[in-house]
This record gives structure tokens, sequence and C-alpha cells, in this order.
């Protein structure tokens, strides 16, 4: 499929581990191989291990709702994936009217108006977390919770949001999929619940079409 619309837009991503690319890094994203089949100018602002609230179990890091203010000017397309560190370090969901940068929909909120501030004219597309781990944290939240706060706040922004963990078709509870699609697996180590090589290029097509869309 090609949608040319892309060709020669400039994308900015913000995001964890997923965006980065963990152990693989940008080059084997699906955004850095967007960008170079639609000669696409991106800037890759994954950063593995982090969140997209303030919280005070890993504190070097700057979450995503303070890291995009220092962002490239001039994005055609924003893309932003979060919540899988958040979970994973007990950050609380917090209110859908919250502004605290401590909870999850508070973070979302600030980083929404600051992004929307930052790029007035940029198509946006939020991505949610994977079904990853189905365990819950210390709170007793699930991967499923940030999800359904996730497209519950950019519902009221009217800002694009799919939902990785019901309609990607790519699932690390899926046996069949966890051997090609799991990065640790496909490097000889143990399971991570990372994108391979292969799973990011079956991505792909899913994104641009989504992007192009916008």
């Amino acid at each position: 499929m090609d949608f040319e619309i892309l060709r020669g837009k400039t994308l900015v991503a913000l995001g964890d581990s997923l965006i980065y690319g963990n152990k693989l890094g940008n080059e084997a994203t699906w955004v850095n191989k967007l960008g170079k089949k639609y000669g696409m100018t991106v800037y890759n602002h994954g950063k593995n291990g982090n969140t997209l609230a303030v919280q005070d179990k890993e504190t070097k890091a700057k979450p995503m709702c303070v890291r995009y203010a220092g962002m490239e000017e001039g994005a055609d397309y924003v893309v932003v994936l979060g919540g899988a560190n958040d979970k994973r370090l007990d950050v609380p969901i917090g209110e859908n009217g919250d502004t605290d940068p401590h909870t999850f929909k508070g973070a979302l909120n600030t980083l929404i108006l600051g992004l929307s501030a930052k790029y007035p004219k940029a198509k946006f597309l939020f991505l949610t977390n994977y079904n990853r781990w189905p365990g819950k944290n210390a709170l007793g939240i699930s991967d499923l919770a940030y999800v359904d706060a996730m497209l519950e706040v950019c519902a009221k922004y009217a800002i694009p949001c799919f939902d990785n963990y019901r309609g990607s078709g790519i699932s690390f509870q899926n046996p069949a999929q966890l051997a090609w699609m799991d990065e640790g697996l496909t490097l000889g180590l143990p399971e991570n619940h990372h994108f391979s090589d292969e799973a990011y290029d079956w991505l792909l097509p899913k994104y641009a079409m989504l992007l192009a869309g916008l």
C-alpha cells in the first residue's frame, strides 16, 4: 500500500521503549522505517523506561509531559505512545479533569494542551499500550485501565487515539505470535515483551494507514 501524502513530511514521535526500539534501537522501529520509506524527516524521542506522568521511583528521566517542550518545531505529524511504564511504576490514574502531572490523566491533559500549543496545525496520533503483561501493579491497576484512560482523555480533545491493546492484531499473550514478535526471543534471550524487527515491519502498514488518514 502507498501513502504518498506522507512523503517529505516531518514526524515527531514521543514515547517509551516501544517507540525507541529497546535493544534494537531507533532504526528498527516502525517510526523510522516509515520515515525512510516516504522520505520523511523523523525525530524519534522514544526513551526506554519512560512514563507519561511524573513519578518518584525513577526520577532521573524526565517524563513525556515535560520532555515534549524540548522537541523540534514544525512537525506535520506528532505520534505519542505511552502507559506501559506508568503502570509499571504505579502511577495513579487520576480524574478526567485532572491537571496534576503526577497522575496519568493529569499528565495526558498537560501533554495534549502543551503539544497543541507547540504544534497548533500538526496532526496528532496517540497510541495506547499493547497487551503485554497481564498482572496488576501495586495499586491494583491493569494495563487495560491505562489504555482506557488514554482513550478517554484523547476523546475529550477529539484527538485520534488508536487502541493497540484491542486492535493492533498483535499480542504478547498469543503464543503463536510470540516466537517471531518478541525481541528477546528473536535475540536468543528470555522473552521481554518488546517488538522484534519483524514485528515492527508487520505493524508498519497499520500505522502508515492511520497517519495518512488523519
